[in-house]
């Protein structure tokens, strides 16, 4: 049962979290508020708001029946149906920073159910799939992006994600999209945002980057909803269902990526930056 918040003051505590690293500073922010009550959409953005540039904040309540909570995304422009670094902060303060004793985590969330487990590689979180389909390539938005050599396209409906296929690293690397040119794009498909990626090197199956000007981020660090994307479609491509991959944003983050018949298992390791108090009045 969702307890909105009284009409007055609230305080609720507050953390900073960089996900999908071990490192300070690496990997990608998120801001995680343990929410003694639920509030309405409007606070929830502006709260958000508040936060940025982080790029997604989650709010989280005891939920009281089957899942032990009820999580909530939202970036400083809309809700986000699934956030994958926003789970893998929120279960490493419940874990970290909590004593939360417990070494699975369930989380009710609006597409559905997922999980996060303590592992010795860090927090495993259970997604499920959302893997994409060949489209036609929406030429203006690859256009705004600088893109006019790709090797494929693809979009995930469930995700809402834009996929496009570059030949290798160093041409994802080298992107340098004209946020203001793609917002100006027709958005045919109603993606969020834009993936490149390529084959990774070395230690990587796969890299990747992502361009979500939609949702009020550039470029963010390091996405997990996204491997729930690339993961089924790079287990194709190569064969493998344990894979490797990097994000290679400014800041950088990895991740490890299992493939199931209908779940993407994505591993990764964050640290706590900041904790405090959030302060706000219903009214």
């Amino acid at each position: 049962m969702v307890q909105m918040c009284p009409d007055r003051y609230l305080e609720a505590p507050y953390y900073l979290v960089d996900a999908f690293t071990s490192e300070p500073f690496r990997g990608n922010p998120a801001a995680v508020c343990l929410m003694p009550c639920d509030l309405s959409d409007e606070l929830y953005l502006s709260i958000a708001r508040e936060a940025n540039p982080v790029s997604e904040t989650a709010f989280l309540e005891e939920d009281g029946s089957e899942v032990d909570y009820r999580m909530r995304w939202f970036s400083p422009k809309r809700e986000v149906p699934l956030c994958g670094h926003g789970t893998l902060a929120t279960a490493h303060v419940l874990f970290n920073d909590v004593g939360v004793d417990k070494d699975r985590l369930s989380f009710q969330i609006m597409v559905g159910v997922i999980y996060a487990e303590r592992v010795p590689d860090g927090i495993r979180l259970d997604f499920p799939r959302n893997d994409p389909e060949g489209v036609e390539p929406p030429t203006p938005v690859l256009e705004a992006m600088g893109l006019t050599d790709w090797q494929e396209v693809l979009y995930s409906e469930g995700n809402q994600k834009l996929v496009v296929l570059l030949k290798d690293r160093e041409q994802v690397e080298k992107v340098q999209p004209d946020f203001d040119a793609m917002l100006a794009t027709e958005n045919t498909l109603g993606w969020r945002g834009v993936v490149v990626t390529s084959k990774g090197s070395g230690e990587y199956d796969f890299i990747s980057r992502y361009f979500a000007p939609w949702m009020g981020v550039n470029e963010d660090p390091v996405t997990g909803s996204n491997h729930t994307v690339l993961g089924p479609y790079w287990m194709e491509k190569l064969g493998k269902r344990k894979m490797r991959a990097y994000q290679a944003s400014q800041r950088g983050g990895e991740m490890i990526v299992e493939i199931t018949e209908d779940r993407v298992y994505l591993t990764g390791a964050a640290t706590t930056v900041i904790k405090g108090t959030l302060k706000y009045r219903t009214t």
